[in-house]
């Protein structure tokens, strides 16, 4: 015989727990939220300001794509080659910004970036990981979309 009180309390417990996991993501999501949204503006001012230099010179230029189930996520175009796909996620003690480059001919990955977030300050300062080398180099909000912007340019991250 199944002893149903016994699992209403396990029941309600796990529930408790679920309560507690999703508020503490909350908070993490919150913290995180405000380096994401500077990385934003400074890509915003950098597609302008690329923007103005390609158009002289005639060639494809930036745009943005909002795609309302994405939120947490940038979608950034190069003429209609190139996207990016700029996004970002949630780490123990910090925020990951995570740049995808996808092109032609099939659309798969061409290149990509981890930017590293250190929840020290809210994040003023990111560490971005070069895996190839293992070297670890800090960016500003302003320099993280400057090196996502030029990726996208040339085709991949160095």
């Amino acid at each position: 015989m199944t002893d149903y009180a016994k699992l209403a309390d396990i029941a309600k417990l796990k529930t408790i727990e679920d309560r507690t996991a999703v508020e503490k993501h909350k908070e993490l999501r919150a913290a995180s939220c405000t380096f994401f949204e500077g990385v934003k503006a400074h890509l915003a001012d950098e597609m302008k300001k690329a923007n103005l230099e390609l158009r002289k010179k005639k060639a494809p230029t930036f745009d943005r794509i909002h795609l309302p189930s994405f939120d947490g996520e940038i979608f950034l175009t190069y003429g209609t080659d190139s996207l990016c796909r700029v996004g970002r996620g949630i780490m123990k003690g910090g925020c990951r910004i995570t740049a995808v480059i996808s092109g032609p001919p099939n659309g798969y990955e061409i290149s990509r970036r981890e930017y590293r977030c250190k929840q020290e300050e809210t994040c003023r300062i990111v560490l971005t990981i070069d895996e190839a080398e293992g070297r670890t180099t800090a960016f500003s909000p302003d320099e993280v979309a400057a090196d996502i912007i030029a990726g996208i340019l040339v085709g991949k991250f160095n």
